[in-house]
């Protein structure tokens, strides 16, 4: 059975955006009202992969949560702007891999994060050609396990493989069904991985050796 998508998480995958979000965040919280909790890069880090109401409770514990969500799109939309003009933290070889493996397959990115903020990155990296589809948990609040299962239906996908960080996205395509290769450049470890990818130039010779 070839492979036929790779589907890439984005924190600690694509690259680390750590440094952005905590600057455009705190400047945000700063003017709020609010009591609020000021990020830091520890706990912005540990906050990577999970999904959007978590940074929101985070950061806003004391609000109702509808109204401490609507305050946090803001932040994302000001931290999506920041990225397309200043940048964020890319890894290394991200756009040169993109363009090699999209020559033999079809490419999506798949993150709980806010809306348009797969977006900002893929423009700032210069690989919004090379990605067929994306989807996060800002477009629909589904968590990943489901996102995930959803764009395999919405674009009818028969093998692909998930690119991802952590022993969540471990979890997550092990409920869905599809094989996970492990890059340990990012945020988590999951050192029982089947698959186990070390640096991004390395992924294409990775993917043709899944099952």
């Amino acid at each position: 059975m070839k492979t036929d998508a790779v589907i890439f998480d984005i924190d600690g995958t694509l690259t680390d955006s750590t440094r952005a979000i905590v600057s455009s965040w705190n400047r945000y919280l700063e003017t709020l009202p609010y009591n609020h909790c000021l990020l830091t890069e520890e706990s912005a880090g540990a906050l990577m992969g999970r999904p959007m109401d978590d940074w929101t409770r985070a950061v806003l514990p004391d609000l109702p949560l509808d109204l401490a969500r609507e305050i946090t799109e803001k932040m994302e939309m000001q931290e999506n702007e920041e990225i397309r003009t200043d940048g964020t933290d890319l890894y290394p070889d991200v756009r040169e891999t993109f363009e090699l493996l999209s020559k033999d397959y079809d490419l999506f990115i798949l993150s709980n994060c806010g809306r348009g903020y797969i977006e900002a990155v893929m423009a700032y990296a210069g690989i919004e050609e090379y990605v067929k589809g994306h989807i996060c948990f800002g477009d629909n609040n589904l968590d990943k396990p489901d996102n995930l299962k959803k764009l395999i239906s919405d674009y009818d996908l028969k093998h692909p493989v998930y690119v991802g960080d952590t022993a969540r996205d471990q979890e997550c395509c092990e409920i869905a069904g599809v094989p996970f290769i492990f890059v340990s450049w990012g945020f988590g470890d999951v050192p029982n991985a089947a698959y186990r990818c070390d640096a991004m130039k390395d992924l294409p010779g990775i993917i043709p050796t899944v099952l």
